[in-house]
C-alpha cells in the first residue's frame, strides 16, 4: 500500500512539470519519516523509507515513460 501510495504521488507530481514541485515533494517525503520517526515511541524500520522513494522514482518513470510513448505516437 506505501508503495502504490508513492507511486500516485510521484505521477501526481510528474504531471505538474516543475523542477521545485519534484524535488519539494522528494524532501517531504524525507522530512515526513524523520518527523514520524521522531515522535514514534518505539523503533523505525528505514525499509519503510525505501519502499517511499522506490515507489516515487517508479511513479515519475512510468509517467516520463507515458509521456514520451504519447509524444513519439502524436509524432508518427
Amino acid at each position: 500500500m506505501l508503495f502504490l501510495t508513492a507511486v500516485s504521488i510521484g505521477i501526481c507530481v510528474g504531471m505538474m512539470r516543475s523542477a521545485f514541485s519534484i524535488a519539494f515533494v522528494a524532501v517531504m517525503i524525507a522530512a515526513t519519516f524523520a518527523l514520524a520517526t521522531a515522535v514514534s515511541p518505539g523503533p523505525a524500520s528505514y525499509f519503510n523509507l525505501l519502499i517511499a522513494i522506490l515507489g516515487y522514482n517508479a511513479g515519475l518513470i512510468t509517467f516520463l515513460g507515458a509521456l514520451f510513448a504519447l509524444h513519439s505516437r502524436r509524432a508518427a
